[in-house]
C-alpha cells in the first residue's frame, strides 16, 4: 500500500486526516489490497458486500445487466474514489449491480464494521473519517438525483441534452470532455448506441453542438452557462 500512499491521502475518505496517521488507521481498519485484471468482477450482483473499496489504480464501473445481456452503467470510479459504501453499510441488503474493473485495477478493501467504529477501531480521527463517509454518501445521492432528472425525460434528445448540459455546468465551460465512450454513454443513458450516434449527428447538423469522440462543445443557445 505504500506505493499508493499519495492516492490514499488524497482520497475524500481520508480528507483532513494527517498523512502520518494513515498507516495506523489502515491497520486498524484491516485494509487489504488486491489486484484485478481488465473486465474482472470485483463484486457480483446479488452478493452481500461487507467491505468498502477504494480505487488505487485503474477504473471500476458499476454495471447492471438484464436477462438479455443488455448493460446499464450506474457509475464509474477512478483512483482515490470509493465504491460499495452504500451496500457495505447496510449488511442486510444485496448489491443489485456488479463492480467491474474496466481497466487493470488495484483496489483497497476496508472492513465496514471497523469503518463504522466497531470492533475496537475508533481512534482520534475516526469521527473525521465518518464525517468524510457521510459527505461522500450525500454526494452519491446528489449524483443519483441528477442522473434520474435526465433519465426520466421522454425523448433521446432530451436525455442527451440533460446529460451534456449537466457536464458543461460541472466543468463550468461549454467545452468539456465526458468520461464515456459512445457505447458507455449509451449504456449510461440506457439507450441504443446506434440511435444515440444518429441523434448526436442530427444535433450537430442543426448547430446545437459539436464533438470529436469524447470532447464536446455546446453552443450558447444550447448551454445556458455559455450565455453572458
Amino acid at each position: 500500500m505504500s506505493d499508493y500512499s499519495a492516492v490514499i491521502a488524497s482520497s475524500q475518505l481520508f480528507r483532513d486526516i494527517p498523512a502520518d496517521q494513515l498507516p495506523a488507521m489502515l491497520q486498524c481498519l484491516q485494509a487489504s489490497q488486491r489486484s484485478f485484471t481488465k473486465n474482472q468482477v470485483i463484486f457480483w450482483a446479488g452478493q452481500t458486500v461487507t467491505q468498502v473499496a477504494l480505487v488505487l489504480e485503474g477504473e471500476v464501473q458499476l454495471w447492471q445487466e438484464d436477462i438479455l445481456g443488455n448493460r446499464s452503467i450506474h457509475n464509474r470510479f477512478l483512483p482515490g474514489e470509493i465504491f460499495g459504501e452504500v451496500y457495505a453499510c447496510n449488511d442486510q441488503s444485496l448489491i443489485p449491480v456488479s463492480a467491474v474493473a474496466v481497466r487493470p485495477a488495484e483496489v483497497l478493501f476496508i472492513d465496514q464494521q471497523r469503518l463504522l467504529g466497531k470492533g475496537g477501531c475508533a481512534g482520534p480521527y475516526h469521527r473525521q473519517l465518518l464525517e468524510n463517509l457521510l459527505f461522500i454518501t450525500s454526494q452519491r445521492a446528489l449524483e443519483l438525483s441528477r442522473k434520474m432528472s435526465f433519465l426520466s425525460r421522454r425523448t433521446l434528445r432530451e436525455k442527451l441534452l440533460g446529460y451534456l448540459t449537466t457536464q458543461a455546468r460541472l466543468a463550468e465551460n461549454c467545452r468539456f470532455t465526458i468520461p464515456f465512450s459512445r457505447q458507455e454513454l449509451a449504456d449510461y443513458l440506457s439507450v441504443d448506441r446506434s440511435a444515440l450516434s444518429k441523434e448526436l449527428s442530427r444535433m450537430k447538423e442543426e448547430g446545437l453542438l459539436d464533438y470529436h469522440r469524447s470532447d464536446f462543445h455546446l453552443f450558447p443557445d444550447t448551454c445556458g452557462c455559455c450565455k453572458k
